[in-house]
């Protein structure tokens, strides 16, 4: 089976309501991303809620495949 690093919209719509629509980092509302906790090129699943948090542009691409 291909693992696919598309995050299914159950897991999204559980991902934003746990993070309250806000960055996990700065709490910011704006310019939201889906972040790998685990990131997908180290082995992360885009499956679970447990591996997903909200990040802001800036937070996410500050962060790229490293671990915060």
């Amino acid at each position: 089976m291909l693992h696919n690093r598309q995050i299914p919209g159950e897991v999204q719509k559980e991902v934003y309501e746990r993070d309250m629509g806000k960055c996990r980092i700065c709490g910011s509302s704006d310019n939201l991303h889906f972040d790998h906790i685990l990131p997908f090129s180290k082995g992360g699943s885009s499956k679970v809620a447990s591996n997903i948090q909200l990040l802001c542009a800036r937070h996410n691409l500050k962060k790229g495949a490293k671990f915060i």
